[in-house]
């Protein structure tokens, strides 16, 4: 069972992704802030992260960056109301694996969890958008 981190200041919206996560059969943890999300990542052990863009305190491109100087191999999933063409470039050249725009679809972001965890990334969408 894959154990993924779900990172997002919006209580509601972390619980929600945390929910649908853990009915498809993962273990879930989660992080409301930059600072507590890189101190369970120092701690645990996570097959991915679902990490939100818009975060209190510090972005979660700051908080993806400097969770790779811990763990080079991370993977990551960014979901986002806020991103822009810069935003989503720049977390294409730390290595995401996908980013979602907010709302997103259900199932959509199931199946990329999926992709992630199996390797099976869309590069190919990502650089398209």
């Amino acid at each position: 069972m894959a154990k993924i981190l779900v990172v997002d200041d919006d209580l509601d919206m972390c619980q929600i992704i945390s929910e649908i996560l853990k009915e498809e059969g993962y273990s879930v943890n989660s992080s409301y802030n930059g600072e507590d999300a890189l101190m369970k990542i120092k701690k645990n052990h996570y097959d991915l992260i679902v990490l939100d863009y818009k975060l209190d305190g510090m972005s979660g491109l700051m908080v993806f960056e400097k969770a790779l100087q811990m763990i080079p191999s991370l993977k990551v999933m960014m979901i986002s109301a806020f991103a822009d063409k810069s935003i989503k470039a720049r977390a294409r050249e730390l290595g995401v694996g996908d980013f979602l725009d907010k709302p997103f679809d259900i199932k959509r972001f199931v199946q990329a969890v999926q992709d992630i965890l199996t390797g099976k990334t869309n590069k190919e969408k990502l650089k398209e958008e």
